[in-house]
């Protein structure tokens, strides 16, 4: 029998939910607080002496199987918010988002966000909303809503109230696309695989909020005639060399935050002087910032420059920072996990990824996104330590199934239409968490049709979310506290880990070939999904192999080579992949139907060879037709030539622009079909890496692929950076 001592004791565990109910005994017959510890780590304070600790309490009889906590800390018992110390990532909410609406709760939350002063009142002050958005990796507004693949910033970009006095929205398009107001009038490859126009892109958003302050006070006093631009600080134009020149805030590479926090302060003294006799004025500015995949780490990096660059104020106005909503951040700048140095924290994105003061952080995770060159940068600093006021979720699904960017019928999901998409999720849980933190989004009843639409969630969608989310809860053995890594990576790994269980499940060629998205897939998506299964039966074998091959080590003993035989010593990941195949049967119909219907193979679709958009493929077409032009014009000019030597190395070197055979079918479709890409297999591979030159085929062998895409299949995690 243990020893009473005072403390906290765990008296009674719930199963369903993982919630324990604590007390804090002061004698082994008087508790003087009780407080439910939920999965998540949260704390909330049911009951506590008014007197202390160390009061009379309650009468209660102390038992020695009750658990002592003895890491329970003393200055950190009740009510803990989101964020902290003992705070966990949660998993989503499995209520139904079809028909979802605010609780009592969330409208008095959203009650107490309101301005102190309205549009309409006759104060000589006022406030104002400002929402800064930053899309992901070749996510563009213009390109893709037309094909319904927008992401969901850009969903909350329109949703984002924009009267142009007291609320203002701002888009910044993705890293690798078009962005005229920067200076990248088209598609950049650097943008797509470095990051570069990262620093740009966060510098015009921070430019933004100078601008919204100086329109919201002058507009008031300004004529009809004067021009949106007018209001402004500064023009389009002057923004644009702003950000684009070395004399303004671009760097060759970022040492330091001197010349912006230089620039900024001079800024500010222009708009003290445009806006010192408009009233009202301005006394605050409530900063919202949303961002999904390196536009996330873009949205983090500006919240942390524009704290440093403005000192929390802009014109008269305090800076408010009322919300940061990300999702799935990656970094990836620079020089990206995936080789063989860096971790992708260079240049803009190098300490700062840590989460400042914010009313409320909304960080959302992608459950079963596993690539190498999309390392996640959680919202923790450190192992274990949330920012005050943050909450991460793990979202089942991959990277853009939880910012959007999908378009419907990609890879035979969401055959239906956008509102199968399985990102509409946490599309509509971002939209509440944004709501309930006071951002200026429109009410349902307020959107155009259009864009309601954005936000249907199908029945069916809903329902298979909910089986998913219900069956996790069962399959999760342990509490993410008790296991062996940080919280974060647990959740991460256990849901990988079912997923590795599907995909044994289906892991025959007729079972794999009836599923429903492989044979709703067009012949492209059939050749990825097909091959990528190939690279994950590749990941098993090697499992199977690691666990039942004996090791043979030679070591030379008396001048001879002797032979000494080993156990197998398969990795814990690979037992761990064994563990989940062995497991296949046990999977329930409903969780098959959701993995097969809503959740995309990111390894599958990441190609690291051949074009992927339509601005590439028009480039790729146009090169080789150039390469074979080149070629033939060589020839021509060799047979022309009357001295020998001269025609022979005319031919030598007409040799170095032959076509290989992929760009001979290139050519070929391109005759049949004008614009359309013949289609893509691993068998093209070394076609495409000498069509993508030399620096791509010795990046390519770095790796160590083979494939078009990253070396190995589904059989790995996720990396997870918590620092910057």
């Amino acid at each position: 029998m243990s020893a009473f001592r005072p403390g906290w004791y765990e008296i009674s565990f719930d199963a369903s939910t993982r919630d324990r109910r604590c007390r804090y005994f002061k004698s082994p017959s008087a508790y003087t607080a009780e407080c439910l510890l939920k999965s998540t780590g949260q704390q909330i304070l049911l009951w506590h002496d008014p007197a202390g600790v160390n009061g009379p309490g309650k009468a209660a009889a102390w038992q020695s199987t009750y658990r002592p906590l003895d890491n329970a800390p003393k200055d950190d018992w009740w009510d803990n918010p989101p964020g902290g110390k003992s705070y966990n990532p949660e998993l989503p909410p499995s209520n139904s988002r079809a028909d979802r609406k605010p609780t009592l709760s969330e409208l008095c939350g959203r009650a107490g966000t309101a301005d102190i002063v309205g549009k309409q009142s006759l104060s000589c002050s006022r406030e104002i909303h400002v929402g800064l958005f930053f899309d992901g990796t070749n996510n563009n507004m213009d390109r893709d809503m037309p094909a319904r693949s927008h992401s969901n910033v850009v969903v909350l970009f329109n949703a984002h109230r924009n009267d142009r006095t007291d609320t203002f929205r701002y888009y910044i398009p993705g890293v690798g696309t078009a962005f005229d107001d920067i200076g990248e009038p088209a598609e950049t490859d650097s943008g797509k695989a470095y990051a570069s126009g990262g620093e740009a892109r966060i510098h015009w958003g921070m430019l933004q909020v100078l601008n919204a302050v100086c329109r919201a006070s002058i507009a008031g006093n300004a004529s009809s005639t004067t021009s949106d631009e007018d209001l402004g600080l500064l023009s389009k134009e002057q923004m644009k060399q702003l950000v684009t020149s070395k004399s303004g805030l671009a760097t060759w590479w970022r040492l330091s935050d001197d010349k912006m926090i230089n620039i900024f302060a001079d800024l500010q003294k222009q708009l003290l002087d445009k806006i010192k006799e408009a009233r009202p004025r301005i006394t605050k500015v409530h900063l919202s910032v949303f961002g999904f995949s390196r536009g996330a780490a873009e949205a983090r990096t500006c919240c942390e420059w524009i704290r440093k660059a403005t000192k929390m104020k802009v014109g008269y106005a305090e800076l408010n920072m009322r919300f940061l909503g990300i999702f799935d951040t990656v970094a990836s700048v620079g020089l990206a996990d995936s080789s063989p140095v860096g971790q992708g924290f260079m240049d803009w994105a190098d300490g700062t990824m840590d989460i400042g003061k914010f009313e409320r952080v909304t960080h959302f995770v992608a459950a079963h996104e596993i690539r190498q060159s999309f390392p996640l940068s959680t919202a923790r600093i450190g192992a274990k330590h949330y920012p005050e006021n943050t909450k991460e979720y793990i979202y089942p699904g991959a990277h853009s199934d939880i910012g959007g960017g999908y378009g419907p019928g990609s890879q035979g999901k969401a055959v239906g239409g956008r509102h199968e998409l399985l990102s509409q999720i946490a599309l509509n849980d971002m939209y509440f968490e944004a709501c309930n933190a006071g951002v200026k989004l429109l009410p349902n009843e307020e959107m155009q049709e259009g864009l309601l639409s954005d936000f249907v969630v199908s029945p069916d969608l809903d329902a298979a979310f909910t089986a998913y989310s219900d069956w996790t809860k069962l399959a999760e053995k342990q509490s993410v506290t008790d296991g062996k890594g940080p919280p974060c990576e647990n959740r991460m790994q256990r849901h990988t880990q079912l997923y590795w269980r599907w995909r044994a499940h289906v892991s025959n060629d007729a079972t794999f070939k009836a599923l429903f998205s492989y044979t709703h897939s067009d012949e492209q998506d059939q050749v990825d999904l097909w091959e990528s299964e190939l690279d994950w039966r590749k990941d098993v074998e090697r499992a199977k192999a690691a666990a039942s091959q004996p090791r043979y080590v030679s070591r030379g003993r008396y001048g001879a080579a002797d032979v000494v035989e080993l156990p197998p010593s398969p990795t814990e990941l690979q037992k761990q992949i064994l563990i989940e195949v062995n497991a296949a049967e046990a999977v329930p119909a409903s969780v098959s139907e959701f993995f097969d219907k809503y959740v995309h193979d990111s390894h599958g679709g990441f190609w690291l060879l051949g074009p992927i958009t339509a601005a590439q493929r028009t480039a790729f077409i146009a090169d080789i037709k150039a390469k074979k032009a080149e070629h033939d014009r060589l020839l021509r000019e060799a047979d022309a030539s009357l001295n020998p030597g001269r025609a022979d190395n005319l031919r030598r070197i007409a040799l170095s622009y032959e076509l290989n055979g992929f760009e001979r079918r290139v050519l070929a479709k391109d005759a049949e079909s004008p614009g359309i890409v013949p289609v893509m297999r691993d068998s093209d591979a070394a076609d495409l890496r000498e069509n993508a030159g030399i620096a791509t085929s010795v990046a390519m062998r770095v790796l160590g692929t083979q494939t078009r895409r990253e070396p190995h299949g589904h059989g790995r995690y996720r990396r997870v950076f918590d620092h910057s």
